[in-house]
């Protein structure tokens, strides 16, 4: 029998070391469990009589960077109480695996780094396996989140799952900044179903989201209590898109060689007036000076967001008419599709003046998400995809400890 020197190595104090070799680049353990005696499970005396030994492959994590192999000489015992014949329990490895718990462990934490086949290519194991181990870490990670109060803001957004075709909601908690769950499609009744699950629903206060009518008719069935509101950025890109169109209404008599000026010029018109350049602003007042149509556009624009500035919600709702009857005097026909905008969802607009939250995180919530499916080129199971979603959050550190150490 040789010395058992690596077995703190190893880490591994239950297991006996019988033989060990060390190759170019693994490790190759025989091994046998310290225990001289186990329980009988029918009887719950201690057996002590072997009856026979199996020798079985496992695979543990690595020692100084070479994997280990190991082999493990199982036992079966023979009761001499009341005769029966069973396993020792192998509580490094689990019934019937592979592979050693901590093992295991290793490959799940590995996986959410990175790609399932760059973590299996890297420790030579199967792909399977290695998706079984990211599932089950995940599911210790939510298992061992604390139940958490319901918060009292809450912000819905939608993201593309499949291109155009397919889209998903993220559910998130804005005043800790974690997904609280990913519902499939963008419809309402997934929604409703979610809502319709919270323990304390009365708390919500607000609900953040774009001017999507099923989250709006979602929240009014769940929430009767909770005020909607439109996030301020969504609105903003509304405006912004109405003066894109009238630069590029008029950017559209260029087939002849005129309005050249006028190219290039999309940044600097969208750009807010509090970071234009000077030689920015230079541009814009020459611009404006042929075309005063955009200038009217610009200041829309700027208008608008001066008016987010408000701190009052009444003076923001007398400031809000003034620009509609601006808008209407106009002869800017792409703002009036704003109007009528703003006619569906002034109440939920102007909501943003009670409670100051916006879709801001869950936004870059979803552009993380993007950039997680991108590097797993696309998921096609989407429990999958959901727990990887919902473990990424920031308060979903591994709290259990090691099964072994």
């Amino acid at each position: 029998m040789q010395d058992d020197c690596i077995a703190v190595a190893l880490g591994l104090p239950q297991l006996e070391i019988l033989w060990q070799q060390e190759l170019e680049d693994h490790f190759e353990v025989t091994v046998i469990y310290r225990r001289s005696e186990v329980i009988c499970p029918r009887c719950g005396m201690a057996a002590t009589k072997e009856h026979d030994r199996r020798l079985q492959s496992k695979q543990d994590r690595r020692l100084r960077d070479k994997v280990v192999f190991l082999t493990l000489m199982k036992r079966r015992f023979r009761c001499l109480w009341c005769g029966k014949v069973f396993t020792e329990p192998d509580e490094v490895f689990g019934s019937r695996r592979r592979s050693s718990y901590r093992f295991r462990e290793y490959l799940g934490q590995e996986a959410l780094h990175q790609t399932v086949r760059r973590t299996a290519r890297k420790e030579k194991v199967g792909e399977g396996l290695v998706r079984r181990c990211v599932t089950e870490e995940i599911g210790k990670r939510l298992g061992a989140r604390e139940v958490e109060e319901v918060p009292e803001f809450i912000g819905l957004d939608e993201f593309s799952v499949s291109g155009r075709r397919l889209y998903h909601t993220a559910i998130c908690n804005l005043v800790k900044g974690e997904v609280m769950e990913v519902v499939e499609g963008q419809g309402r009744q997934k929604v409703e179903e979610y809502l319709d699950s919270l323990p304390d629903p009365e708390r919500v206060k607000g609900v953040a989201m774009d001017m999507h009518e099923p989250f709006r008719q979602a929240v009014q069935m769940c929430l009767p209590q909770a005020k909607v509101v439109v996030d301020k950025f969504h609105f903003i890109r509304h405006v912004n898109k109405a003066m894109d169109k009238v630069r590029s209404r008029l950017q559209g008599g260029n087939r002849r060689g005129k309005r050249r000026d006028l190219f290039r010029s999309r940044y600097t018109l969208l750009k807010g007036a509090e970071r234009l350049a000077d030689w920015e602003k230079e541009r814009l007042n020459r611009l404006f000076y042929c075309y005063p149509e955009l200038k009217k556009a610009w200041m829309l624009k700027e208008s608008f967001r001066a008016w987010y500035r408000e701190t009052d919600r009444m003076r923001a709702e007398e400031r809000l008419g003034l620009l509609e009857e601006r808008i209407a005097n106009d002869s800017l026909a792409e703002f009036k599709e704003l109007l009528r905008t703003l006619g569906n969802w002034r109440e939920e607009i102007l909501n943003y003046f009670d409670y100051r939250i916006t879709n801001g995180f869950v936004e870059g919530k979803n552009n993380r998400i993007k950039t997680m499916k991108r590097m797993a080129y696309g998921y096609r199971n989407m429990d999958n995809f959901r727990l990887r979603i919902l473990a990424a959050n920031p308060g979903c550190e591994v709290r259990v400890s090691h099964l072994l150490t």
